[in-house]
């Protein structure tokens, strides 16, 4: 079964397409994005060619904060859609062949 970004009641995951692109960037991303309320954890991988940005936050985090506090700091970022796949209904869970 499909479901939205949110894993639980108390988490949800934001994915962001960035410009992000050196070790220094990130950690200031992470320095600027950790003290937010509801935010948990953020992840930026500089090896994917999107230099993708996960955070994992509380259901009612908004992204929209994190894109304007992105551009501020001079980084351009587009939300992805994150889906998770419920493995135990096999009828929609992906095919992996």
């Amino acid at each position: 079964m499909r479901v939205n970004n949110i894993i639980s009641e108390d988490l949800k995951i934001l994915v962001f397409r960035t410009n992000i692109k050196t070790s220094q960037s990130a950690t200031t991303v992470r320095k600027v994005l950790l003290p937010l309320d509801g935010v948990y954890s953020v992840n930026i991988d500089l090896e994917d060619s999107e230099n993708v940005l996960r955070v994992e936050c509380h259901p009612d985090a908004s992204p929209k904060i994190i894109k304007k506090l992105l551009a501020k700091l001079g980084w351009n970022s587009t939300e992805l859609s994150y889906e998770i796949f419920d493995n135990s209904d096999s009828r929609t869970a992906p095919n992996v062949d």
